[in-house]
């Protein structure tokens, strides 16, 4: 009875610790990929300081970003009413979210990963937008139960969705040109050349990068150095850096005390 009872103690503990550690250790991993795609994006601190006459109120929801970015296309754009000069910019970032997505299907290491898509060169959709079917999923057609799963399973990719919000911010930037652009264009129907080189660009003041190693780098726009308020455009961009490189630092170190503790404990 003894030996029995035993052996019972034995043989329980040992099945659910291996499929306990089995379950840790596959999340640890997927931790700790994620951990070192984010690290990625965190090599270098870029502080930018630019004057706009307008700030953007845009949130974003990720549902909402995919879906108006998706349709981007040169028939899509005239029929929005996109001014010219900015049209190339828009179908730019129609090519990265098709690029985005067709890196994570040729990725072996992606959870997208599709074996049965190969390599292609990316050039004949940025090329030619009507011809060139695309391969992400239609968020203007859910009819679909598939798509559905398809467009969900995408949103909850990290990858993607870092990509996706900087796209999101370039978008709501340029549709804030475009409504300038053409505000300015009726007002000054003669002036437009000079109206689309004034809006489509924009001025970056004063501009700080750090780097891990150390390395600083300072540039200043030569107009700076003629504007009205100088000194207090200045002001403002020393202090940007000061809190964003306090933020960057802080970021950095919890980031590295989680990979510590989980390295720890697994």
């Amino acid at each position: 009875m003894t030996n029995r009872n035993r052996q019972e103690h034995s043989d329980v503990p040992v099945s659910k610790t291996r499929g306990n550690n089995s379950g840790v250790n596959r999340n640890i991993n997927h931790f700790l990929q994620s951990l070192g795609d984010t690290l990625i994006d965190f090599t270098a601190l870029e502080v930018n300081t630019i004057v706009v006459d307008h700030i953007s109120g845009h949130k974003f929801i990720a549902w909402e970003a995919y879906r108006d970015i998706y349709p981007i296309s040169p028939g899509y754009l005239e029929q929005q009413g996109i001014h010219e000069s900015l049209r190339d910019r828009y179908l730019e970032l129609r090519t990265s979210l098709e690029r985005e997505y067709r890196g994570l299907l040729n990725d072996p290491t992606s959870e997208l990963h599709d074996p049965t898509v190969y390599e292609e060169d990316n050039s004949s959709f940025a090329n030619d937008f009507e011809r060139t079917p695309t391969r992400l999923p239609n968020p203007l057609d859910l009819k679909s139960p598939e798509t559905i799963v398809a467009i969900q399973r995408l949103l909850g990719n990290c990858r993607f969705l870092r990509g996706l919000r900087k796209l999101a911010e370039l978008k709501a930037a340029l549709d804030d040109r475009n409504q300038t652009v053409l505000r300015l264009v009726s007002q000054q129907p003669d002036q437009v050349e000079m109206i689309q080189r004034r809006i489509t660009t924009d001025t970056i003041c004063a501009q700080t990068v750090i780097q891990l190693d150390g390395d600083v780098i300072n540039r200043y726009d030569q107009s700076l150095f003629h504007h009205p308020q100088k000194e207090v455009i200045l002001q403002i961009h020393r202090e940007g850096v000061i809190a964003s490189e306090r933020q960057w630092r802080g970021l950095l170190e919890f980031i590295i005390g989680l990979i510590k503790a989980t390295l720890h404990k697994s």
